[in-house]
């Protein structure tokens, strides 16, 4: 995946996401990877995103430096 399918602005607020809603994200140890909101805990600390291409699963915490997007 290349970056063209990241919009422009990141999402701040985590807790704006929905279980479903499609995303991209990197972090500064991984390029960019794309995939489905599965489930956020409560406070929206915490995602778990299906990856696009059957790439698994991903446990991501806001605090870890993840940037997210909404993908196209």
């Amino acid at each position: 995946m290349d970056n063209s399918t990241l919009s422009p602005e990141p999402i701040k607020d985590w807790s704006t996401l929905r279980r479903g809603q499609q995303v991209a994200f990197n972090h500064h140890s991984d390029g960019p990877v794309a995939g489905v909101v599965e489930m956020r805990t409560d406070d929206a600390s915490v995602l778990w995103i299906q990856l696009n291409g059957g790439a698994g699963r991903r446990l991501i915490h806001c605090d870890d430096g993840y940037r997210l997007k909404p993908a196209d």
